[in-house]
């Protein structure tokens, strides 16, 4: 089974507020077999197939059917993909959750300095740590990685600047919620 986890941002509208928060998606693939689960956990399951004519054709559990093309919209980001069924063309916003918080750290930001925390998601043990204390970082960088679940995760920031605090060292098992890294964000 594949998994992927995306972030969707939908557009921005006055009758929602203006700004619409993010929200996690989760796919998997099975074979055929596809269930997808949105940001309140609502799980959903389908059957997709690929036609002759190159369309994805997807016959939900409920029964509803989707039929169409799924393509890259060409963004400078890559992060949306183009969605046209016999009746409809859209554009969807799509990013995994590193790039999106990367590319949404400096406008929550926008203009002062701060400090990001990065805390574990989950138990597990630290495998290796990349970063010191008092290093210049760029956003992105691999500060450490920790095992969880039998899977390594890397652990990155979403923005530039230098790390102030290392909260675990290589070896160390540590408790969802453990402090592992303080970086001091530039200035924008």
């Amino acid at each position: 089974m594949r998994r992927f986890r995306f972030i969707h941002r939908g557009a921005d509208t006055a009758a929602d507020g203006g700004k619409k928060e993010p929200e996690e998606l989760l796919l998997e693939l099975d074979g055929p077999r596809c269930r997808f689960v949105d940001g309140r956990g609502t799980p959903v399951g389908a059957e997709a197939s690929r036609l002759g004519d190159g369309r994805l054709s997807l016959i939900f559990d409920d029964g509803r059917q989707i039929c169409g093309r799924v393509r890259a919209a060409g963004t400078a980001a890559g992060s949306e993909v183009e969605v046209v069924t016999g009746s409809s063309r859209r554009k969807i916003g799509l990013a995994d959750p590193l790039r999106d918080r990367i590319a949404h750290a400096r406008e929550d930001r926008a203009g002062e300095a701060s400090e990001e925390e990065i805390r574990a998601l989950m138990p597990g043990r630290v495998v290796d740590v990349q970063a010191s204390e008092g290093q210049r970082v760029e956003a992105g960088a691999l500060i450490l990685v920790l095992e969880a679940m039998k899977m390594q995760n890397e652990i990155r920031c979403t923005s530039a600047g230098t790390v102030r605090r290392i909260g675990a060292e290589r070896g160390a098992a540590v408790e969802g919620g453990t402090l592992l890294a303080v970086i001091q964000s530039d200035q924008a």
